[in-house]
């Protein structure tokens, strides 16, 4: 009878501990999320305020019908969540387990038998849901959707626009300039009259025929049979001259519109389907890494403040997805190399592998100095995550 009760004394504290981690878990995991979700959403609308700004720039300056700017941001909202989740995930749970260091309370989960790798257990089913979006809609949806995007904001180019040209029809040039053409029928473009703007020197170019040759970068145009009028606009000697061939190049690319900002992260396009298909899953496998990271870099000490940690926690992210970007574009230069990005993801597990032990390592004990209390290392950091930010977004 004794041994009995000594067993249902057990199983008692048994159940207790097991219902006292499962409240922790799910406290924790409802914290991470509510700041996640906060996070998320306010970089959302910046990123979505930044775009409708530049294409209603654009849409002013004639590039672009303002009627599909709000189809093309539509069509861009799952590219935007799918770079944006890693980065709310891993905010979200510095503030989180953050403030619970700063505050004591995660001495309420260590008092309870958990520990660091306990709260990685927690939190994983959460990190594996933000997982499976985000592979989802990098691998299916985002691609599709921007193809989608691109073709609404296709703009002829300017050879396209000369295929397409009509009778007594005016073609602009991006600098201010134009191409007249009289007459086009069946590909033959007659009575043409080119003006152009440049800052030393502006002519008129009128000729009987025009006949266009592409090339890498430029487009040539060969006008035959007329007369150019030079330094129209100068104060010293004009040109006054006839010829039989005359021939001008201009930038294939004079119509297309403008890059928007983080062209890196959003606008990027790569002639290689390795280089694609690689940075598309190493957005997802971020998620789970940067769990790894946000649980052991996010201790603080009490006098400390609650987030003294999310300058080198930025530091850690911006590295991270910089050398990513660095990498899909060294294999989309490169594609005969043996380059990885997953090589990049084992560096990043290697050196927090060697922040986890840095206690047991002795080379490495330079690493237990704090450094939320050195304010040059703040200053450092932060100048290192300016630049790179600056890097991304040119």
């Amino acid at each position: 009878m004794v041994f009995t009760d000594k067993i249902n004394i057990v199983m008692h504290h048994s159940s207790q501990g097991m219902y006292k981690k499962n409240i922790l878990s799910k406290s924790l995991n409802m914290e991470v999320f509510r700041s996640s979700i906060g996070v998320l959403l306010i970089f959302f609308l910046l990123v979505v305020g930044s775009r409708i700004v530049g294409y209603f720039e654009q849409a002013a300056d004639g590039n672009i019908d303002p009627g599909i700017i709000l189809s093309v941001i539509a069509l861009r909202f799952p590219d935007f969540i799918t770079l944006l989740i890693p980065l709310s995930f891993f905010l979200g749970l510095l503030i989180t387990i953050g403030r619970l260091n700063s505050e004591g309370e995660i001495h309420g989960y260590f008092s309870a038998g958990l520990s660091k790798f306990n709260l990685i257990k927690f939190l994983l089913p959460q990190a594996f849901i933000y997982f499976f979006i985000t592979l989802v809609l990098s691998l299916y949806i985002a691609p599709y959707t921007k193809n989608l995007s691109k073709d609404l904001l296709v703009i002829d180019s300017f050879e396209e626009q000369i295929d397409a040209i009509q009778s007594d029809e005016i073609v602009s040039l991006d600098d201010g300039g134009f191409l007249y053409v009289q007459t086009a029928d069946e590909g033959l473009i007659k009575g043409v009259k080119l003006f152009q703007v440049d800052e030393d020197n502006s002519f008129i170019v009128i000729s009987d025929e025009l006949l266009t040759t592409e090339k890498d970068k430029t487009i040539e145009l060969n006008l035959k049979n007329g007369s150019f009028y030079g330094g129209l606009f100068s104060e010293s000697s004009k040109i006054i001259s006839n010829f039989n061939n005359f021939n001008f190049e201009i930038d294939k690319n004079i119509s297309q519109s403008n890059d928007l900002s983080l062209t890196k992260l959003f606008d990027y396009s790569s002639s290689s389907d390795q280089a694609t298909f690689q940075w598309n899953i190493s957005i997802p496998i971020t998620i789970l890494i940067l769990l790894l990271y946000g649980i052991y870099i996010s201790s603080s000490k009490p006098r400390e403040g609650k987030f003294s940690f999310l300058l080198p926690g930025m530091l850690i992210y911006v590295s991270y997805l910089s050398l990513l970007i660095l990498g899909r574009e060294f294999i989309s230069d490169n594609p005969g190399s043996i380059f990885n990005l997953w090589f990049i993801h084992v560096l990043f597990i290697l050196f927090l592998l060697l922040y986890a032990y840095r206690e047991k390592i002795i080379f490495v004990s330079f690493a237990n100095l704090a450094i939320q209390e050195n304010i040059y290392l703040r200053y450092f950091i932060g100048i290192m995550i300016f630049i790179l930010f600056i890097w991304m977004v040119a």
